[in-house]
């Protein structure tokens, strides 16, 4: 039976003063009170009333939100926050006020993510509906890609209006829209896409070791907070799905060696620039959505992982602890794991390798 509680997580956050960053109807983000970190990072679900900090990795329930943070026990903490909050047996009103609380948050139902065959055909239809600007084509050129490999790893941009014509033109061509992340039900029934107009940017496609397209990341033209990228999802409206945050696949699917790093896009810049394989999780966090592919590659004959990752793993404990849990999951599948570093002028991998491409084509003048 599940325990009724006289207050909400909304209230810890309160009692806690917590610097609200982002706010939606399900969840909101909020500056962490264990790792300090300043721009959001950590997520707190306000139907399921718990909290995960997506940098430092202190998760937990509501309770364990404030018991944590004081070091005390669960018992302690529940007795405190009942306290603050005036919601004892002196004050009954008040576990109508939260439950009142808790209605305004809606519960939105979600439906099944959609398998990958189905997802793929629908993400390359809407693909075939979309363009790429000329100034998205620029900047994926500035990043060290060629005309052609744009066009082969299927960049487009987010498109600033037209979305109920791109959806007639899915639903016309027979593409199932129900359990497609990035696609939901309105109100009349009909099927929306979750596209903004304040969150345009380039679509990068997120692709599994076949080829097949699992999802979309959007680069944002205009960061939110800190927020650089964001997936095309629908989990935060009705009848929507979640993607799930799959790993994206570049290269030989039976490479020997397989490099693993951060971001689909700064994956494909750097397999262009050195032609080796790449896997690339949507951030160091998500260390566990690796399984899957680390054990379809252990299958392949893959031997050897390089761990590729941004260079503040060198003066960073959070991401320096990110990384030795990759290791380790690596190691589980038997693979051999080894480091790469660079000149820490330059921040990711896929930075240091156009650089050394640049000074080649100097000397070769």
């Amino acid at each position: 039976m599940e325990k009724i509680y006289p207050f909400t997580i909304l209230d810890v956050a309160g009692i806690l003063d917590l610097k609200v960053r982002r706010r939606q109807p399900t969840n909101m983000d909020v500056d962490c009170p264990f790792c300090n970190h300043k721009k959001g990072k950590m997520n707190i679900n306000l139907v399921k009333n718990v909290f995960r900090c997506n940098y430092c990795e202190t998760s937990g329930g509501m309770i364990d939100l404030y018991a944590k943070l004081h070091r005390i026990n669960q018992k302690q903490a529940f007795a405190e926050i009942c306290e603050i909050l005036h919601c004892g047996k002196k004050a009954p009103e008040y576990q109508t006020l939260a439950a009142k609380q808790k209605n305004m948050v809606p519960e939105l139902e979600q439906v099944e993510r959609a398998d990958l065959e189905t997802r793929d055909q629908t993400y390359r239809m809407l693909l075939s509906q979309l363009i790429l600007t000329a100034s998205h084509k620029q900047n994926l050129l500035e990043r060290g890609l060629r005309v052609d490999e744009i066009v082969k790893y299927q960049y487009r941009s987010t498109p600033a209006f037209g979305f109920h014509k791109i959806v007639s033109a899915l639903v016309a061509s027979g593409c199932q829209l129900s359990g497609v992340p990035g696609f939901y039900t309105r109100k009349d029934n009909t099927y929306g896409i979750q596209f903004h107009k304040k969150a345009s940017g380039i679509l990068i496609p997120v692709c599994a070791l076949d080829g097949r397209v699992e999802g979309f990341q959007i680069r944002l033209d205009h960061p939110i907070e800190d927020k650089k990228y964001i997936w095309f999802s629908s989990s935060n409206q009705f009848r929507g799905a979640s993607i799930g945050g799959p790993v994206h696949f570049i290269g030989n699917p039976a490479a020997k060696t397989v490099y693993v790093t951060e971001g689909a896009l700064k994956a494909n810049v750097a397999h262009s620039l050195s032609g080796r394989t790449f896997l690339a999780v949507a951030g160091v966090t998500h260390y566990e959505a690796l399984r899957p592919a680390f054990a379809q590659l252990r299958e392949n004959g893959t031997t050897d992982i390089i761990e590729a990752y941004d260079m503040d793993k060198e003066t960073n404990s959070h991401v320096q602890r990110t990384c030795m849990n990759m290791i380790r999951i690596a190691n589980e599948y038997g693979f051999q794991v080894h480091r790469l570093k660079w000149d820490e002028r330059y921040k990711g991998i896929d930075d240091w390798l156009l650089m050394r491409r640049e000074k080649r084509q100097i000397l070769e003048r």
